[in-house]
């Protein structure tokens, strides 16, 4: 099994962010000193000059602001995952060649993905779940205990999961790859949190249960062609490389 990760594609957009952040924020104390110059110098009285000394202003914190943002934006920015670094340990076991494994995958159409396996079965999309605890869940619904109840989850990992895997399938549509079966498996990463699941749209199993979880669905046979295969790879890389 090949195990890729884009790490310095995703060093680059943190650098790119972070450059774009302060560039905006350079720009915006150059217009916020403007207008402080604007507010100090009275050149004019007219109305068009006081609405101009307003406008510098607020264009100028307004861009600081968005310079901002977008150094949080860098600095979230994932370099890597441990959880999904593990998983391709595990997977090295029991796939061979003709598998490939895609760690930390980041773009626009896509939004952040965890991990991705392409192979003859399709594609599979891993969501790692970090939670501590013990959780309940039936079909799309995840519950967790808090105190002697089981109340709903701001996080929910199916759905999570669900998105991802409509967002790739969007993705490879339109480059004529629409018929690879796109399959998900939510991977609860602490070994101490308790599960309970009834009826799961997407199957959820500790890591150590990956590959028994998948037997009914993704591992149940081999669906692609070798050419759509190298053909996926390729889509999923060139988004992201």
């Amino acid at each position: 099994m090949r195990n890729i990760s884009p790490s310095h594609t995703m060093a680059n957009q943190a650098r790119r962010l972070l450059v774009a952040g302060m560039l905006l924020i350079l720009a915006g104390l150059v217009v916020l000193a403007l207008g402080l110059f604007l507010h100090v110098v009275p050149i004019s009285l007219a109305a068009w000059y006081e609405a101009l000394k307003t406008g510098t202003l607020i264009v100028g914190v307004i861009l600081a602001l968005l310079g901002g943002v977008q150094i949080l934006r860098s600095i979230r920015v994932p370099r890597d995952n441990p959880q999904a670094l593990a998983m391709a340990g595990y997977l090295e076991r029991f796939l061979d060649y003709r598998y490939t494994y895609i760690r930390n995958i980041g773009r626009r159409e896509l939004g952040y993905v965890d991990a991705v396996l392409i192979g003859p079965n399709g594609v599979l999309v891993f969501y790692f779940f970090r939670g501590k605890g013990a959780f309940f869940s039936e079909r799309t619904v995840w519950l967790e205990r808090s105190g002697q109840a089981m109340v709903p989850m701001r996080e929910n990992p199916t759905q999570e999961a669900v998105k991802d895997v409509n967002a790739l399938r969007a993705y490879l549509q339109p480059r004529g790859l629409g018929d690879v079966p796109v399959y998900a498996v939510v991977v609860v990463v602490d070994a101490q949190t308790a599960v309970t699941v009834q009826q799961p749209v997407v199957p959820v199993a500790h890591m150590h249960n990956v590959q028994r979880a998948l037997y009914d669905n993704y591992l149940a046979a081999e669906r692609v062609r070798a050419d759509k295969v190298v053909g996926t790879v390729r889509a999923i890389m060139d988004g992201i490389a």
